[in-house]
C-alpha cells in the first residue's frame, strides 16, 4: 500500500478545486477512520492483547505473540522479539503475514496499532516524529515487563519505518537492530517525484539526523526498484550514515512499495532471515 501516495491524493484534490482549505483536508485525512478500526484477522498462534499509555496519555494497543506462552514468564530466554509497526492507512492486523515470517523463524512478535488506528486511542495521527512516542510506550512496557524474552528488534513498513527510526533515535540503548521496508525518506521529495509539483509544508521531522544518531545500530533496509517513496540516492544516504558492519541494504528488482507480496516474498523473507542470523 502506498501510504504516502494516499496522503498526497489530497494535494491533487486541492489543485482541482482551487481555493479549498488545505488544513481542513489534511485534518480529515489524518483523523480516525472507522474502517481502520476493524481487525481483518487475528494471530493464528497464542497471543495476549495489551494496552499501554503513551506519554501523551493515548492508549496504545498491541498483540504479544511469544513463541511459547510459558516463555512470557520471567526467567525464560528466547532469541529475541520483533516489534513490528504498520504503514499509514493500516492497522496491526494488516501486518500478520509479515509477522509470520519472524514468528516462524523463532522470534517473539509484537504487533502494535499506532494512534488513531486499529484498537489504539487518539483522534488523529501524524506523519511527523511524534508518532515515535507510540512505539516508545510499547518499548518501555517490553523493557519493564518482558525483557527476559531477549533483545528487541524494531521493524517498520513505510510510515511505520519512520516511526521506528524516530523511536530508535530516542532510545538507541534499547534497540538491537532496525529492519525497514520501503521507508519514505523525504515525504516532500517523494511528492515532487510523484506529482511533479511542490507541496505545502509537510510535518515529517529530520530523519537524516535520526539516522545519524542510530549510526552504530545494525540496519536492514529493503527497497523496491520501482518505489518512489525512497529512491537509490536516498537509500545511499542512509547507507553512508550507518557505521555498523552488520547492516545490509537491499533493493529488490522490479518491486514497488510493498515487498512482502507473493511475487517477492521468498527474497524478502530470505533477506530478513540472513540479516537476523548475522546479528548473532
Amino acid at each position: 500500500m502506498k501510504t504516502h501516495i494516499l496522503f498526497f491524493s489530497f494535494f491533487l484534490f486541492l489543485q482541482s478545486v482551487g481555493q479549498t482549505d488545505f488544513q481542513k483536508l489534511q485534518q480529515e485525512y489524518i483523523s480516525r477512520k472507522p474502517f481502520l478500526d476493524t481487525m481483518h484477522a487475528y494471530p493464528a498462534v497464542p497471543f495476549d492483547s495489551i494496552k499501554v499509555l503513551s506519554k501523551e496519555g493515548i492508549p496504545i494497543s498491541f498483540w504479544w505473540m511469544p513463541q511459547d506462552k510459558s516463555r512470557g514468564k520471567p526467567g525464560n530466554k528466547t532469541k529475541g522479539t520483533i516489534l513490528l509497526v504498520h504503514g499509514f492507512m493500516m492497522n496491526k492486523s494488516h501486518m500478520l503475514s509479515r509477522a509470520k515470517i519472524y514468528y516462524d523463524f523463532g522470534y517473539n512478535v509484537i504487533l502494535m496499532d499506532l494512534r488513531a488506528r486499529g484498537q489504539s486511542g487518539g483522534s488523529t495521527t501524524t506523519s511527523g516524529p511524534e508518532i515515535s512516542w507510540d512505539v516508545i510506550a510499547v518499548m518501555d512496557y517490553y523493557e519493564n515487563k518482558l525483557k527476559d524474552n531477549g533483545p528487541l528488534v524494531l521493524a517498520g513498513y513505510s510510515h511505520g519505518g519512520r516511526a521506528v527510526v524516530f523511536a530508535a533515535e530516542k532510545k538507541p540503548q534499547n534497540v538491537k537492530a532496525v529492519i525497514l521496508e520501503s521507508i519514505p525518506y523525504s515525504l516532500t521529495e517523494s511528492f515532487k517525484r510523484t506529482y511533479k509539483m511542490n507541496p505545502p509544508p509537510i510535518p515529517e521531522g529530520n530523519i537524516s539526523e535520526a539516522f545519524r544518531t542510530i549510526a552504530n545500530i545494525p540496519i536492514l533496509l529493503m527497497t523496491g526498484e520501482n518505489d518512489m517513496a525512497i529512491i537509490p540516492e536516498e537509500a545511499a544516504l542512509i547507507k553512508e550514515s550507518n557505521k555498523n558492519s552488520a547492516s545490509r541494504f537491499i533493493m529488490i528488482k522490479g518491486a514497488g512499495h510493498d515487498l512482502s507480496g507473493e511475487k517477492y516474498r521468498q527474497v524478502y523473507g530470505e533477506a530478513i532471515k540472513s540479516f537476523l542470523v548475522a546479528l548473532k
